[in-house]
């Protein structure tokens, strides 16, 4: 089997969103592409599982994508960022 053959088979395997990313990544016009590619597919295309990734000695650790940020640390998921209402219920 040769390189285009396995290429096509772990297409298939993936979701279609990311097919995409991922020929861009075996093209080699893009290193990034290639660290999501590789992330996406060892946490089984879960971004959020990328996000969470405590595999601290992985060599791609500093460099994976959906990393969380300081605000996304100090203000969790479904907390509103928006002033609170001064209104009163009647």
């Amino acid at each position: 089997m040769n390189r285009q053959q396995k290429i096509e088979d772990r297409r298939k395997c993936m979701p279609e969103r990311y097919r995409a990313n991922y020929d861009q990544a075996v093209s080699g016009r893009s290193r990034a592409a290639a660290v999501k590619a590789i992330c996406l597919e060892c946490v089984c295309f879960q971004k959020e599982e990328v996000r969470l990734c405590t595999s601290l000695a992985c060599p791609l650790y500093p460099y994976r994508p959906y990393k969380l940020t300081e605000e996304s640390k100090q203000y969790p998921e479904g907390t509103s960022l928006a002033p609170e209402s001064n209104e009163t219920e009647s």
